[in-house]
């Protein structure tokens, strides 16, 4: 008898320890899980990375949903709780802000779910604790989040802060971030929040007062316009902005005075966050004229830049002709090269994206390169061709793959003139090219030759 119940006291030990099961979902306010990525080559888009996973604190939000927040700037594929048992389905991606790390999860096969978290970002205004607040840079985020700043560092996992049984936010590091982000994802089902589309300084020099305006109190000095994000044709460097959505910035502060306009472009007059295409209306100061410019709020995103950050959704861009690997110019394509890769790299390809990553160009939409070559037997003369600009095709200026494509495909043209960066050309007749995709295709067995946006 002793014996049994030894066994019994054992085994309900063990039973406690044992990670989440299906069963325990209704007791859990957060609930552990681990994301899987995957890593993607902007220099071999065949090539897939080894997947990798990290810990994730969720909460039930309702209707089938979870939300956590994760590494941002990622490819996220599914996420699974930490459990041994091996019946609780995986989690679907249903949205994913690559800005905050923002992510909902669904699922349609579990049986039993936890009770939902009631988002209501009121309630916690009047219950949470309060504190100094400041916009701040998540880890490489461009969007300014305004969050609470914490009295002592927290992990920098992303954890949930309850109040009793409200929940008050996301802990990040020092960051408080407020249930009001949560519950504006969750509303408008997964959308990325507004970035203000440009840069500003508050702060200017009694040379760049006496340069820009005598006569303007407290103007806001315009230092960058986010192409695709900002009215970037229409807001320029060097414009001295007086007003925001009616309100004259001479009336507002010094001291915290960056935050106070972040409120302006990203929040309505009564404090609650805009939204995506939402109107920012301008009043500023040019050429010793005043004007007035208007815009819709967007998320922040590269892809407009003449160098983006990174391919579009992580799947980059390629064309394939004669064995010649084209793809278009990004930063992540050239931190490839590894942590040195300002040494590695081309050096040209590095003087492009330090000067004119943002610049809205009047010719140019992106900047084509040949990668590399594939070793064909018609391609003998041209296989040590590597991270050159394509500049021009049969005199053409190339702008960008697609454009390249159509050229390409042009029934009347016999043969190709390729020049690139450092006068470097290649020739080939139509047949020649026509002959180098067969070849290619038996020799590597790639599919398809391209990939473009449709």
């Amino acid at each position: 008898m002793k014996s049994f119940k030894f066994i019994f006291v054992i085994f309900s030990i063990f039973a406690t320890l044992l990670p989440l099961g299906a069963e325990d979902f209704e007791d859990k306010r957060v609930i552990e899980s681990r994301i899987t990525f995957q890593k993607t080559s902007h220099q071999n888009p065949w090539l897939v990375g080894e997947p990798f996973s990290r810990k994730l604190n969720l909460i039930y939000i309702g209707k089938g949903l979870f939300f956590g927040v994760t590494l941002p700037k990622q490819n996220p594929v599914f996420a699974e709780f930490e459990s041994f048992d091996y019946s609780v389905p995986k989690l679907g991606i249903k949205s994913y802000d690559e800005e905050t790390g923002f992510l909902l999860l669904e699922t349609k096969e579990m049986p039993k779910l936890p009770k939902p978290v009631v988002l209501d970002s009121k309630s916690s205004n009047k219950h949470c604790p309060s504190g100094k607040s400041r916009y701040v840079f998540l880890p490489f985020s461009k969007t300014p989040i305004k969050v609470l700043l914490l009295e002592k560092k927290k992990s920098e996992e992303s954890d949930f802060f309850f109040k009793d049984q409200l929940l008050c936010g996301v802990t990040v590091s020092e960051y408080l971030i407020p249930t009001e982000y949560v519950e504006t994802f969750y509303r408008t089902g997964g959308k990325s929040f507004p970035h203000p589309g440009l840069v500003f300084d508050i702060n200017l020099t009694p040379s760049e007062r006496e340069y820009y305006s005598k006569t303007i109190s407290n103007p806001l000095l315009v230092t960058e316009v986010v192409p695709g994000v900002g009215p970037a044709y229409n807001l320029f460097p060097g414009d001295l902005i007086t007003e925001v959505n009616t309100i004259p910035l001479s009336k507002i502060d010094d001291w915290d005075r960056t935050d106070k306009v972040y409120d302006l472009i990203l929040r309505k007059p009564n404090g609650t966050l805009r939204e995506l295409s939402e109107t920012v209306q301008l009043k500023l100061h040019r050429n010793f004229q005043n004007q007035s410019v208007s815009y819709d709020l967007r998320a922040y995103d590269s892809n407009d830049f003449l160098i983006p950050e990174e391919a579009k959704k992580r799947k980059p861009l390629y064309l394939i002709v004669g064995g010649f690997f084209f793809t278009e110019l990004t930063n992540a394509y050239l931190k490839e090269f590894g942590s040195e890769y300002r040494v590695k790299s081309e050096k040209k390809l590095v003087y492009l994206s330090d000067y004119y990553q943002k610049k809205v160009h009047p010719v140019r939409e992106k900047i084509v390169i040949l990668s590399r070559v594939f070793p064909l037997e018609g391609n003998l003369g041209y296989q040590e061709f590597q991270d050159l600009v394509l500049e021009k095709v049969n005199g053409t200026r190339i702008t960008s793959l697609s454009q390249l494509k159509t050229l390409l495909q042009s029934e009347d043209t016999t043969y190709y003139a390729f020049e690139l960066s450092g006068g470097k050309i290649a020739f080939f007749t139509r047949r020649e090219i026509l002959d180098l995709q067969q070849e290619l295709q038996l020799t590597y067995k790639l599919g398809r030759a391209y990939n473009l946006e449709d």
